[in-house]
Formats: C-alpha cells, sequence, structure tokens
C-alpha cells in the first residue's frame, strides 16, 4: 500500500550496522488493500504463502552471496596486515596462530561460494520448490556463519588495531552480525531444512543399497525397538 492509505511510519530505529539503510516500526490502522495493489492481483488473493517463498529466494541468496564478499574483504585486509605488521622478528603470518585462521578462512569462503553457485544452478534448473527452500535456506545459513567466523578471525589478527576505525573490519563486523537475522534468522533456516528434507526423504521410494543391511546384527530385527 501507499503512504496515506492507513500506513504510518510509527518510529525509525538506529542501528548497530548496515547504517546506510533504514528500519522502522509500521503501524496498519483501516487500511484495506485494493485488488490493483494485490501481487498476483485476484489471483494472487489467498496465495500470500506462495508469493512469499519465491521473494525469499533471491532475498536469502543475495544475503549468502553478499556475506562471502564481506568475509573476503575481511580477510584479505587481515592477510595483507598480518604480512606487514612484523613481531618477534618476524611477520605474523609465520606463525601458525595467525596463518591458520587466514586457511581456516579461506577453505570455508571457498566452500561457500562453491555451494551457493551449486545452489543457483538447482534455481535457475527449476528443480523442487521444496528442495529450492531448502538449498537456498542451507546457502544463507552457511555463508552468512561463514563471513561471521571469518570476520572475527580478521579482527584478532588485526588484534586491538582491529577494533577501532582505522580499518573497516569493526565495520564489517557489525555489518555481517544483521545477515544472520535478516531475511530470515538462521534459526528460521534450519527449521526449513530439516522440514523440507524430512517431506523429501520420506515421500522417496527406497533406492539402492539397504545400508542398514550392513550391521552384524541384521539377523535381529526385533532388537530396533521404537516404542517408549
Amino acid at each position: 500500500v501507499e503512504r496515506g492509505m492507513g500506513v504510518k511510519v510509527e518510529h525509525v530505529y538506529g542501528l548497530m550496522g548496515t547504517r546506510g539503510g533504514g528500519t522502522g516500526r509500521l503501524v496498519f490502522h483501516e487500511a484495506p488493500v485494493p485488488i490493483a495493489n494485490v501481487l498476483g492481483g485476484e489471483a494472487g488473493i489467498g496465495n500470500g504463502t506462495e508469493v512469499f517463498h519465491q521473494m525469499m529466494i533471491p532475498e536469502r541468496m543475495t544475503s549468502a552471496g553478499g556475506a562471502v564478499g564481506m568475509g573476503r574483504a575481511a580477510i584479505q585486509i587481515a592477510a595483507r596486515y598480518a604480512d606487514r605488521r612484523r613481531a618477534f622478528g618476524q611477520k605474523i603470518r609465520q606463525f601458525e596462530g595467525v596463518s591458520f585462521k587466514v586457511a581456516e578462512s579461506l577453505t570455508l569462503l571457498d566452500a561457500a561460494r562453491a555451494f551457493n553457485r551449486a545452489v543457483g544452478h538447482s534455481i535457475e534448473a527449476k528443480e523442487t520448490p521444496g528442495k529450492v527452500r531448502r538449498l537456498v535456506s542451507e546457502a544463507k545459513k552457511f555463508s552468512t556463519e561463514t563471513a561471521w567466523t571469518v570476520v572475527n578471525h580478521a579482527m584478532q589478527i588485526l588484534g586491538g588495531i582491529g577494533y577501532t576505525n582505522i580499518f573497516p573490519v569493526e565495520r564489517l563486523l557489525r555489518d555481517v552480525r544483521l545477515i544472520t537475522i535478516w531475511t530470515g534468522t538462521n534459526e528460521i533456516m534450519d527449521l526449513v531444512i530439516q522440514h523440507e528434507f524430512y517431506r523429501e526423504f520420506l515421500a522417496e521410494k527406497p533406492t539402492g543399497r539397504d545400508v542398514e543391511a550392513d550391521a552384524r546384527g541384521m539377523e535381529h530385527p526385533e532388537e530396533k525397538e521404537y516404542n517408549e
């Protein structure tokens, strides 16, 4: 709906990070939505859930991709610093406590980037909606948690100067914290992932080898007790 149609911005919040955007509390009072404003027109009435799921695909993939970029920017700053900063007669990147953080960060970022590309191909291939929802949720969760880990590694490598505004890592830390929350918290991503997995898995017809039959005690099926 447009401004003046029963919609009021009640309060605009100050934010810890991502200060280029804005967040506020909207109040809706006697705000009927005209058919012309309904997504999909009359056909869209009652289909809000489907519209929401479709909108969340690009929203969450954007969060996933942005997270990888933020993490990579942070670790590049830290790696450059570690190659210049000297302590105890050598560059600090020669200390395992520093270099292993760089190695872990690169591994996580490359894994997240590769997974995001794979999920993108699944979206373009128009795989089943449930599978796409699961994969997109996995991408958003893994990429944003990777970014949080990597930015923290970067700040640790920089030490005290990383906590100042001399380097932009402190801003990246504030910004990256939000992406584990917006477009659906990572706890919501967990909920979607397990829900769609079970729905898909339990509907599948068994194919291939029965791995449970590999158990040495498989001749005692009566011991598989599932009830209290």
